[in-house]
């Protein structure tokens, strides 16, 4: 890489260097850019999307000639908010690395044998490469220090893409042109990379998002249930990689795909197989209704970035139609009476999540929100879930919530909503503290599979700590410099998670821990959780960075001596936020 290659980063708005670089954009487009940060002003009259000075590392097949194009093989991988004097420690190059599909690495640095802290530096950062024959990778030997991630960069396990092809053909799949190869891409993404993401534990644990799709691909279901997890994946990761991923998760081959348009026509698609199961919902199978309520979770997420109106409606359909599965099979499989492995656990799963979804978003939703006008806390009330082998439900093994803390969630968001009297809010108040000591975190299940046990603890305990904190400031309301203590432990929790999980893909819920960041009042405790964020922000969720610009406001508020709640704020600047 040419050191001209990049423009350095300072504190000025505009810094003209000795040699003309330029945003990205304005190279591509060959005209001259006027350097201006963080977008410049050129691609803004022009209306066009600045794609910024950041550092691009590429790479491609090393069997072609170099004649040839090798762009069917190539890796791009795009650092962000990079400066001359900021180095890559060995966690972040392999945060970066595990975004470009298959590789095998190989990490060298000149002062590797004279210093345990390597750094990486601008210029001579990392050498990569990239071997993929037949849907197979081999890594190269690696540095010891590598080795102790625990790294893996798995085949697909839905096999080659024409493989894929041929199952999605089998299916009468229609993509938004007929060669499906976005189609597939997006299926890869799901697979590799985006279902993984959606939880903290490793590939042991049962995922209950890419369930579905290994489902609809893998087993001879009817092919409308198939068509329709099919169409939702595809509509998500579209959602996602046209809204939050700015080109850091795309193939440079794929960098100018008009991702909006397969998640508009997919969207569409999956929105018309839910419609249609509702004429038919007291004749469906407890697997047709797992699949419906799939794709409404689905269809959930793909507006998620959002909690727009359309969101919240497709958040009231969801209730209604998961209330319809309840009453055609008399409560069972919304009670997750059937195998929390199998399709009947991740209908659970979703349901669950749905509930979750309403009770996050109601806290800060204004009054003549769709959620408050159409949909209330007794609408979910339905949704009663058994406390016998909780620690076997999807949603503990995965996030480690479990029922007793959605019940207390759902006190706690009644009482923010409805207490008035006095002598209701003093009661309501001792109701809670009750189901808060009732529901504290499991003992830890050493008999689960690798290092999960030791995760879901962990998150479960972050769960708990959001939720106590959220009572503590919002219904009792205690200033959060008395319960620093309370914050702390909560830090811990996450600090110690995120250490456990280093080599995994996922990050779990960031609604819990966003609600410990907030709360920190303390310059140790702030800078604590500020070198947690910038880890977060390395993956490029739209709505976890609008979250951390919230955490930065309610700071710079109570620094300058209001007693501001998170709520408040989210509901001044960023009002349609929703917390993932």
């Amino acid at each position: 890489m040419d050191p001209g290659d990049m423009s350095k980063i300072d504190d000025t708005s505009t810094r003209k260097t000795k040699k003309y670089t330029g945003c990205w954009t304005c190279r591509k487009r060959g005209v001259r850019c006027d350097e201006r940060r963080p977008g410049c002003r050129n691609c803004l009259i022009h209306k066009v999307k600045c794609e910024g000075y950041m550092v691009k590392l590429c790479w491609g097949d090393n069997n072609r000639s170099s004649s040839e194009h090798g762009y069917q093989r190539s890796r791009c991988l795009i650092l962000y908010k990079w400066k001359e004097n900021q180095l890559l420690n060995e966690f972040q190059v392999d945060s970066f690395l595990e975004r470009i599909e298959t590789a095998s690495v190989s990490l060298t640095c000149k002062n590797l044998e004279s210093t345990k802290e390597v750094g990486y530096g601008p210029f001579t950062v990392f050498n990569a490469t990239c071997k993929v024959e037949m849907g197979i990778c081999t890594r190269s030997d690696s540095c010891s220090s590598n080795e102790s991630r625990n790294i893996t960069f798995e085949v697909f396990a839905m096999e080659s893409g024409s493989r894929i092809r041929e199952r999605l053909e089998q299916a009468s799949f229609q993509g938004l042109y007929g060669d499906l190869e976005i189609e597939i891409v997006l299926l890869n993404f799901w697979n590799r990379y985006f279902s993984k993401t959606l939880t903290p534990v490793d590939d042991s644990e049962m995922n209950p998002y890419n369930l579905m799709l290994k489902e609809a691909l893998d087993k001879p279901h009817a092919a409308e249930l198939q068509r329709a997890i099919l169409h939702t994946v595809c509509a998500i990761c579209s959602s996602f990689l046209s809204t939050s991923a700015d080109h850091a998760f795309i193939a440079p081959q794929f960098q100018h795909t008009n991702f909006h348009e397969y998640r508009k026509f997919h969207k569409i698609r999956a929105l018309s197989f839910v419609s249609d199961k509702y004429s038919w919902k007291d004749v469906s199978t407890s697997e047709e209704l797992s699949f419906l309520a799939g794709s409404i979770c689905f269809m959930l997420a793909t507006d998620c970035f959002n909690s727009s109106d359309e969101w919240q409606i497709h958040l009231g359909g969801a209730v209604s139609a998961l209330k319809a599965i309840g009453n055609s099979d008399g409560g069972g499989l919304i009670a997750g009476l059937g195998q929390p492995e199998g399709l009947s656990g991740a209908l659970l799963y979703f349901s669950q999540l749905t509930r979750l979804a309403y009770l996050k978003s109601a806290l800060y939703m204004q009054n003549d929100d769709l959620c408050h006008k159409y949909l209330t806390l007794e609408d979910l009330e339905f949704m009663r879930y058994p406390e016998e082998n909780m620690t076997e439900s999807l949603i503990y093994r995965n996030l480690g919530i479990t029922p007793g803390m959605m019940n207390c969630l759902t006190s706690i968001v009644r009482h923010i909503q409805l207490a008035k009297s006095t002598k209701y809010r003093d009661q309501a108040i001792f109701d809670i503290e009750l189901e808060l000591i009732d529901c504290k975190p499991p003992a830890f299940n050493a008999s689960m599979h690798s290092a999960n046990s030791l995760i879901v603890y962990h998150q479960s305990f972050i769960f708990h700590t959001a939720i106590s904190l959220l009572f503590l400031t919002e219904v009792k309301k205690q200033d959060p410099q008395t319960l620093q203590d309370l914050v702390g432990s909560g830090i811990d929790h996450i600090e110690i998670c995120e250490e456990i999980s280093k080599g995994f893909t996922g990050l779990g819920l960031f609604w819990p821990a966003f609600i410990i960041c907030c709360e920190a009042t303390s310059s140790e405790s702030q800078t604590r959780v500020t070198d947690w964020l910038r880890l977060v922000d390395l993956y490029c969720v739209d709505t976890m960075r609008r979250g951390s610009r919230v955490v930065e406001r309610v700071w710079e508020r109570r620094k300058g001596g209001e007693q501001v709640s998170w709520l408040s704020v989210i509901r001044d600047i960023d009002s349609t936020l929703y917390l993932a």
